[in-house]
């Protein structure tokens, strides 16, 4: 009697997590390190505030935050970051790369590269949750822990090598998240955003695992490299495998925030906490692009492979992928010219920046997978350092209650808080590419990657788009030097705001110092691009 599909998966499964069991080696432990320390590390943060919850038998109160119980929460889950970060880096200096856990980890350049990404996000967002967290009296364990777990689900998502794992590892990065969306329960506007976040995600989650069951129907493997194989050696059915990798597109551009599948992006990003508003806006993208990456190059890109009427798979992929890049940009740089929420507007920003990202995946596709896998990982870069130092200017001048977010709000700010207001020229400048900041070359080398590829109208869009989004960047900036201030913001209390404040001058810092040596950090990234697909 022959057995049916899920059968053959149910049995391949517990094979495979038999011999896992059975065989797992020092090797196995070391691939994951970096996320099991931020595991661990979360979950002693969370026990450290549950038994420091009560002093002397009474209830801690909210005049305790801010005390020597709250500093060791954060100085626990920020030496835990900071320590997976160590070790993400030892792995980047290793040039091997290799599966473990039976198959289902990867470890390579790509995934290092991109941990370390989510690592550097993770810390800095750490490092601004001190100062935002005391001001709404919210200096609670569970945050550390929720952003620990994440960041740790977000590395295993990045070196995930199998379908199951690919699952497992997005529910459990995207859970965390949620909550953290509606982390401020007074908040109505929070939770409302926690929940739309949930629900479409929820909604995406079905596409996403639609499209595994017809990969897996296809080809009958769950192992990344092992679909891989049999697309290569004709064995899969092209149609099937085709609809699959639309179907994972689809969910997984729900994750990055792609038109139209943004609509979450904008109300959750509002709603959210401003730190982990900045937390998920760099690092889900980051693991999301990763593992893009992943599964389109890697199953998507063969030679010939083509359907019955000779149409290649990767044409039709770079064909949908290329659409959905100009949609994401225009969509995302004009509706943001119109917001009058510089929250929103950041929101709508980070839609348009999808949107370059896409085109280096579009690049990796048809031409050159190294040079465009080492280009998106140089723009996550400075996106990451741009952003996180955007979203913390709004917790840094905020009152106790809420944050600044409209622009009337930082008029004459260089009058009051001149080193603030430079700062942040610096960072909106890199937002909107102007040379010589990072995000001037990491726009440049992804248009370049296009041309060379022959896309020439995703450059031109990608350009276009790019001069749409000077107005509203530099929008801010004209409220901070060319119009009076309406309130004296020099009187709001940022004295026990350090912490903040070194975040935003150390990503303007790295900025310039990215914009000035960008082939270092170039070839850094195309070398970790190396391993993709191999």
């Amino acid at each position: 009697m022959r057995s049916f599909p899920f059968q053959q998966l149910l049995a391949s499964t517990t094979a495979d997590a038999d011999a896992a069991a059975d065989f797992v080696t020092r090797a196995d432990i070391q691939a994951i390190l970096p996320a099991l320390i931020l595991f661990v590390t979360g979950a002693v943060v969370l026990l450290l505030d549950c038994f420091t919850r009560t002093l002397s038998g009474t209830v801690r109160s909210t005049e305790d935050a801010g005390g020597p119980v709250t500093a060791a929460l954060h100085f626990v889950a920020l030496l835990g970051a900071a320590i997976a970060g160590a070790f993400v880096c030892a792995s980047i200096q290793s040039p091997e790369s290799g599966t473990f856990f039976a198959g289902a980890v990867r470890v390579d350049g790509l995934g290092s590269a991109v941990s370390l990404i989510i690592v550097i996000g993770t810390f800095l967002s750490l490092l601004v949750a001190i100062d935002y967290l005391h001001r709404f009296r919210a200096d609670h364990g569970e945050f550390h822990c929720l952003v620990l777990w994440a960041a740790g689900a977000m590395i295993l998502f990045t070196q995930s090598n199998n379908l199951v794992m690919v699952f497992l590892a997005l529910e459990t990065l995207s859970m965390a998240v949620y909550v953290l969306t509606a982390f401020l329960r007074d908040s109505r506007r929070s939770v409302e955003g926690g929940l739309k976040y949930f629900i479409l995600g929820g909604f995406s989650t079905g596409f996403l695992l639609f499209g595994f069951a017809l990969i897996y129907g296809a080809t009958r493997q769950i192992e990344l490299g092992a679909i891989a194989d049999a697309v290569g050696a004709g064995r899969a059915d092209v149609p099937l495998l085709l609809a699959g990798l639309v179907l994972t597109l689809i969910g997984l551009a729900f994750k990055v925030g792609a038109f139209p599948f943004h609509s979450w992006l904008p109300d959750a990003y509002e709603g959210a906490p401003t730190v982990t508003t900045g937390f998920m806006a760099v690092t889900v993208k980051a693991a999301g692009f990763a593992v893009l990456l992943r599964f389109l190059v890697s199953i998507g890109a063969p030679d010939g492979l083509e359907l019955d009427n000779g149409t290649s798979v990767s044409e039709i992929l770079s064909s949908l992928l290329s659409l959905l890049a100009i949609a994401t940009m225009v969509f995302g740089n004009l509706v943001a010219v119109v917001q009058q929420s510089v929250k929103r507007m950041l929101a709508y920003s980070a839609i348009g920046h999808t949107g370059y990202l896409l085109i280096g995946l579009v690049a990796a596709l048809s031409g050159d997978g190294e040079r465009a896998t080492g280009a998106i990982i140089f723009y996550l870069l400075p996106y990451t350092l741009m952003t996180l130092a955007a979203f913390a200017l709004l917790g840094f001048l905020g009152d106790d209650r809420e944050d600044r977010e409209s622009f009337e709000d930082y008029r004459g700010l260089s009058q009051t808080r001149p080193a603030v207001a430079f700062l942040l020229l610096v960072v909106m400048v890199s937002f909107a590419g102007v040379p010589p900041t990072a995000g001037f070359w990491a726009k440049l080398e992804l248009f370049r990657v296009a041309v060379d590829g022959g896309h020439y109208a995703l450059a031109i869009v990608g350009v276009l788009t790019s001069v749409v989004s000077v107005y509203f960047y530099l929008r801010l900036v004209v409220n901070f030097y060319m119009k009076p201030a309406e309130e004296d913001l020099g009187s709001v209390n940022t004295d026990r705001r350090l912490a903040t404040g070194l975040v935003i001058a150390a990503a303007a810092i790295a900025i310039v110092l990215i914009g000035l040596f960008p082939d270092l950090v170039f070839e850094l990234s195309t070398s970790s691009a190396r391993a993709l697909g191999k």
